[in-house]
């Protein structure tokens, strides 16, 4: 059986993307499902109107959302995301998301207007965010950002369950960043790069006997019976100059323990160190746990 990730989760170097939580105004299962098939083929569509922009959908499914759905144990692993480190972490679930990313950000924002339109009265947005990407893959605190990402033909392996019933679905994390530049840049580049793990112009990774244990390498480069637990991130930055601005992180895995594994480790629940981002620039203001499907498995819900 043809097990295929949906589209957004495997094209890397994408320049713009949106975000979009959403939740069911509806029980009626036929009806969700006729509409995630519209989403594909007005997906289908624009990608044949601009070929070569790597136009790309996920919609994912939360805990509850999925059960509605899920057949002899797919998606097995997914759960509602929890608080973490106290309350550093809020936990926001939704039931749907729809993350689109491409080249330009003109054509993701006529699929989110088509997705809006055809789940009218079937869902119910509430979060919208679009990010894009900056500078050198810079994120706004000024680094390389997925510098630790799989690449080529190493994504699809990461990325998205290679068999089974749920063969070519995906566990996904989507948490929102606020980040404090003005604090941020008042910290001295030396004190910044501790913080990272990594040198900010040339991007050298620090060797880990001196590496901070808290920095942010510290707590995300994890390592489990000698395999690091490997994401993938479609990461983008976010916001305005003025106004909010951060990182939208997203991660794509075909075990949820690799993404979950990160996070525990990064909100002091594994051995009380907090990553120091979390300290000096970055604010966790949402979190939610999503289940993506296989292209396959979305057509035939």
């Amino acid at each position: 059986m043809t097990a295929t990730p949906q589209s957004a989760i495997i094209p890397d170097h994408c320049r713009a993307g949106i975000f979009l939580e959403a939740d069911f105004c509806t029980t009626d299962t036929q009806a969700i499902a006729t509409a995630c098939r519209d989403a594909l083929t007005a997906l289908g569509q624009l990608q044949t109107k601009f070929p070569g922009e790597s136009l790309g959908l996920t919609i994912g499914f939360g805990a509850d959302a999925w059960a509605r759905f899920a057949k002899d144990g797919e998606g097995s692993q997914i759960k509602p995301f929890r608080p973490l480190g106290g309350g550093l972490a809020p936990a926001t679930q939704h039931d749907l998301l729809f993350h689109i990313q491409s080249m330009r950000h003109d054509i993701n924002f006529s699929l989110a207007k088509e997705l809006v339109a055809i789940f009218d009265g079937i869902a119910t947005i509430k979060t919208e965010t679009h990010g894009f990407r900056w500078v050198d893959n810079r994120g706004l605190e000024g680094f390389v950002d997925g510098t630790e990402n799989p690449q080529g033909d190493a994504v699809p392996a990461v990325a998205a369950i290679a068999d089974g019933m749920d063969a070519g679905g995906s566990y996904v994390m989507l948490q929102k960043y606020r980040h404090d530049l003005k604090k941020w840049d008042a910290l001295d580049i030396c004190d910044q790069e501790n913080c990272v793990g990594r040198s900010k112009d040339d991007n050298i990774e620090f060797d880990k006997a001196k590496r901070l244990a808290d920095s942010h390498l510290g707590r995300t480069n994890l390592k489990e019976d000698g395999k690091t637990l490997e994401v993938v991130r479609r990461s983008l930055p976010f916001g305005t100059v003025t106004g909010e601005h951060g990182l939208m992180y997203i991660a794509y895995a075909a075990r949820l323990w690799n993404i979950e594994a990160q996070l525990l480790s990064m909100f002091g629940e594994t051995d009380g160190k907090i990553d120091l981002l979390l300290k000096h620039v970055s604010t966790a203001v949402s979190g939610a746990y999503y289940y993506a499907p296989s292209v396959e498995r979305l057509s035939a819900l």
